[in-house]
């Protein structure tokens, strides 16, 4: 306790640099622990992708691939489930709100069965082709009600009764993902509606019909995914068909363009490199403008490890401080990411700033606090203190 009124006077000695440095440090620890979270966030993501389900679509982005290759690959060896899956994107009644709706078929129960819909949901579904079931963020986002009608206006045409106007009604909701996109590949965005694909091929437009952008495939065990997934591309004469495990894909969609798990520790290190080069100057000029200071406390009898621990003090608690609140600032983007990902502004996975993200800025505030003493404290000990109290 008797440290504490000299570490108040150190800190607050000009007070308008310490709160402009406090500001800086806070900022930096803000955006470390805003990089930890966005980096735990993607690899939540992967993790939480099935090692035991494929992904099955035409290679070189050709955009389509035939409906009847299910049957075919239902019948390989470790296969347990197939289903198809297609994608039919246009606008609502304003052309800057793009929708996108994601056709299914009955396969998915058993291909991709965590697609969260209950058994009553795929029979509402097979009752009512014609319906939808939005995700919880894609109906706050359109403020829609179970039997509402939802609008899909796509080029004339793209129907078999040569309209491009599609209705949906509102039949029910189904939770959001619980890792993002990435957890299940480019197939499930927290921004989902799902539609029935047997009225897509009854209603659509004869050349389009029999076509999918991907088949989903389960298969009975994880270690089988690679083996399966070279049986389907022998079988049709690949490279024209593309296999991928989910979990594969997962990783490569977190690292698309840019490797953005490697990208997000990447800043927060900067951050922190920022943090520790504020810190370390700070408590140099300290110490260098606080000679005699330290010179008067060694004459009252305090030794070389007090002296220490005074110095050590006095970088703490600015440091530990603006981890406090650059954490509380942190978790405020994480709320504000929450906010645009449920308006659509963004696609990101979730970003929750969590208790260990709190702990490793304490931590990294009390090693950085260290590190900036450690030059200070070899100077003191080098410096002959009489004389500079002597003014020698």
């Amino acid at each position: 306790m008797k440290f504490l009124p000299l570490v108040w006077a150190a800190v607050w000695r000009n007070r308008t640099e310490s709160v402009l440095t406090l500001l800086a440090l806070s900022v930096g620890f803000a955006l470390f622990g805003t990089m930890l979270a966005l980096n735990a966030a993607y690899e939540r993501a992967i993790a939480e992708a099935r090692p035991d389900r494929l992904i099955v679509a035409c290679a070189f982005d050709c955009g389509a691939i035939p409906l009847g290759y299910r049957e075919q690959i239902a019948h390989i060896a470790g296969v347990i489930g197939v289903g198809g899956q297609l994608w039919l994107g246009g606008h609502e009644q304003d052309e800057h709100h793009q929708i996108t709706v994601m056709f299914v078929d009955e396969g998915m129960r058993s291909a991709w069965p965590e697609l969260p819909m209950s058994p009553a949901d795929w029979r509402n579904l097979d009752v009512n082709p014609s319906g939808i079931f939005l995700t919880r963020k894609a109906a706050a986002r359109r403020n829609v009600r179970v039997g509402d009608t939802v609008t899909l206006n796509t080029a004339p045409g793209s129907r078999a009764d040569g309209g491009g106007t599609w209705f949906f009604k509102v039949l029910g909701f189904i939770p959001d993902p619980p890792g993002g996109a990435a957890s299940a590949g480019p197939s499930w965005d927290p921004d989902t509606i799902v539609g029935n694909l047997r009225y897509f091929e009854n209603s659509s437009d004869l050349d389009e019909r029999s076509l999918v952008n991907v088949l989903r495939v389960a298969v009975d065990r994880p270690e089988h995914a690679r083996a399966v997934c070279r049986a389907i591309e022998a079988r049709f004469n690949s490279p024209a068909v593309n296999c991928i495990p989910t979990k594969l894909d997962a990783e490569e969609l977190a690292d698309a363009d840019i490797n953005m798990r490697q990208i997000s520790l990447g800043i927060g290190a900067a951050g922190l490199f920022m943090i520790l080069f504020l810190c370390a100057n700070g408590i140099a000029e300290s110490v260098r403008e606080r000679l005699t200071e330290f010179g008067v406390l060694k004459a009252m009898g305090y030794g070389d490890d007090l002296i220490a621990v005074l110095v050590v003090l006095e970088a703490a608690a600015p440091t530990i401080l603006a981890a406090l609140i650059g954490s509380a600032l942190a978790l405020g983007v994480d709320v504000l990411v929450a906010h645009l990902a449920l308006k659509g502004t963004i696609n990101m996975p979730p970003v929750r700033v969590s208790v260990s993200a709190f702990g490793w800025a304490l931590v990294a505030a009390l090693l950085i606090a260290l590190m900036s003493a450690v030059a200070p404290l070899y100077r003191l000990r080098r410096t002959h203190v009489a004389a500079v109290v002597a003014g020698r």
